[in-house]
């Protein structure tokens, strides 16, 4: 088989195959952020932030939920884990973790199935008091909101991943 057939093989499979049922949507808002506890420094770095938790809790939502659902998130409020203490010389882009600085968000959330029904409507705080205990594994993460991400994916999980609920 020449390259030139075997090309238009494939091109021929790709447009005869069925089409994929379309993936959940995930949305995610964070409503007032300028007022919420903490998402960083302000500016860039908090947009950032924000930014990389949407982006986690969307690729949650493509690993979990059924194709054609469709979930709102809504944050009304977020704490960080750790605190920056500017006191602190040359720690000026660091976040200090302490026992008393475990991650927190208030949020409200609605889910529907792919005819619209409502499936879920609640509102939650979502907070993880023991963070400082997660596995080495996660605490060597290089991502700075690690502790955050790990506190949301195991909510989302636990209300949203049918495997997790069984």
């Amino acid at each position: 088989m020449t390259t030139k057939s075997f090309r238009a093989l494939c091109c021929v499979a790709a447009m005869s195959a069925p089409a994929l049922p379309a993936a959940a949507d995930v949305s995610v808002q964070f409503v007032q952020p300028e007022h919420f506890a903490d998402v960083g420094d302000y500016g860039v770095r908090s947009q950032r932030n924000l930014e990389s938790i949407k982006r986690h809790l969307q690729a949650l939502g493509d690993r979990c939920l059924p194709a054609g659902h469709a979930l709102d998130i809504r944050f009304t409020d977020l704490d960080l884990a750790g605190r920056h203490e500017w006191w602190r010389s040359g720690a000026y882009d660091v976040r200090i973790m302490r026992g008393v600085t475990w991650p927190r968000a208030d949020l409200e959330y609605l889910w529907k199935d792919e005819q619209g029904k409502v499936l879920a409507e609640q509102r939650e705080r979502v907070s993880d008091m023991d963070y400082l205990s997660r596995s080495a594994f996660v605490r060597s993460d290089s991502d700075p909101l690690v502790y955050d991400k790990a506190m949301l994916s195991e909510w989302f999980e636990r209300r949203f991943c049918p495997q997790q609920r069984g």
